[in-house]
């Protein structure tokens, strides 16, 4: 069969998060350069990562209706209209922070479907190219991992050598192309299921909300992930930048660190790819999130020197590489084929709730209380939370069958 959209699909994947991994890095930096404030810094995210989960948590109807493809090509546009006037306007010294603030806004009401929208492909791609939905969903989770390498690194060179709003330019010119390609390649294709049968855009939101907490196995991994990305969110934008500051480092070495968690996440992905349609999913996904998250938060709580620190990031990036193939799976098998859209963009967008508030609090917890202290206490409740929600109870998925973490004929975790 055809793997036009497959490759489409992946490429137009590959794209965009490289350009949005470069501005997690060019954002911050530049922010702390020009205001010197973590405060400031918690501000920015809360106001793209905000917009960004309220779009996902809004927008899944419009996947639906519209089309994933469609959604997707029109608002990567937008996000690189927001996004390329960031270096203009500041070179014009017509960029206040208020006006920062609102573009970042927009880049996250944009982004936030987008990423929906692809991810939410994944089934159609996988029947229209006869491909296994693992392998699809571990192709697209090895371009993510890929991303965070090739981009933080690509970030930190950028800001070093030239700026962090010649990233924010690459990030633009990056969101452009992955609409094009996906234009290009990818079919015009749209879930089963007749969304206006279903009622008004209330009722639409509904079932998509019903179809994601009212199934207790994915609120129980809702509730684990929003914890734990709250936690990665504060410590990618916030402590990692003024760790690297207090050790005397510039931005290069922010997309060293990050880049190599990336590029461990890489090798973690392919894994995934070859044999994670074999490996028991609960065991598995406990092990990769236990091994990614508390180690590389303590590493920076013990204020090590950076070699020890590019290790242990990198140790941490290859069970990272393992856990979203297993989530995504694990999601779409649970979800009805007509909500996929809605149910995709449902669990992006409550995963990622927390998050937004999240980055200003540990921020100004940081400022009060120092950057140790703080990090150990994240380190704690993150493991906590992975260990709690792996042990607890599940539910076979919708139609009985396999269990949602395990595969047939092995044993679940209890």
């Amino acid at each position: 069969m055809s793997r036009r959209a497959l490759v489409g699909l992946v490429s137009a994947e590959a794209l965009a998060l490289t350009g949005t991994r470069i501005s997690l890095v060019a954002v911050p930096w530049f922010v702390l350069e020009t205001t010197d404030s973590p405060a400031h810094m918690g501000l920015v995210t809360l106001f793209e990562m905000g917009a960004y989960t309220l779009a996902r948590l809004f927008g899944g109807p419009a996947l639906d209706r519209v089309g994933q493809r469609a959604v997707s090509v029109r608002l990567d546009l937008v996000a690189a209209a927001a996004l390329l006037p960031i270096p203009l306007l500041h070179g014009g010294g017509l960029l206040p922070f208020p006006l920062l603030l609102a573009l970042v806004t927009v880049v996250g009401l944009a982004t936030g479907p987008s990423e929906s929208a692809k991810v939410s492909m994944a089934p159609s791609v996988a029947a229209a190219t006869g491909t296994r939905l693992e392998r699809v969903t571990a192709l697209t989770g090895t371009v993510d991992r890929l991303s965070q390498s090739v981009g933080p690194v690509a970030a930190g060179a950028l800001v070093g050598l030239l700026g962090a709003l010649s990233a924010l330019l690459l990030t633009g010119t990056l969101m452009i192309l992955a609409s094009a390609v996906l234009a290009a390649l990818a079919p015009r294709t749209r879930p089963g299921g007749d969304a206006d049968a279903e009622g008004g855009y209330p009722a639409r939101l509904h079932a998509g909300w019903s179809a994601v907490w009212g199934d207790r196995t994915l609120r129980v991994l809702v509730v684990m992930i929003m914890v734990t990305n709250l936690i990665d969110t504060a410590v990618m934008t916030i402590a990692l930048p003024l760790w690297v500051r207090g050790h005397g480092l510039g931005p290069e070495a922010v997309g060293l660190v990050a880049g190599v968690l990336g590029g461990g996440s890489v090798l973690g992905s392919l894994v995934a790819v070859g044999v994670g349609h074999r490996l028991p999913r609960g065991l598995t996904l406990f092990g990769a999130l236990a091994l990614t998250g508390p180690p590389r938060i303590l590493v920076l709580a013990l204020d090590t020197p950076l070699w020890l620190t590019v290790a242990v990031w990198g140790v941490a990036g290859l069970g990272g590489g393992l856990v979203n193939p297993i989530l995504a799976a694990v999601v779409f098998e649970r979800l009805p084929a007509h909500l996929v859209g809605r149910g995709t963009a449902m669990v992006g967008a409550l995963t990622r709730l927390a998050a937004p508030v999240g980055a200003p609090v540990v921020g100004a917890a940081i400022a009060l209380l120092g950057i140790s202290p703080v990090l150990l206490v994240c380190s704690v409740v993150y493991g906590a939370v992975v260990t709690l929600s792996a042990f607890g109870p599940r539910t076979p998925p919708p139609g009985g069958g396999r269990g949602s973490w395990t595969r047939p004929g092995r044993p679940r975790m209890r």
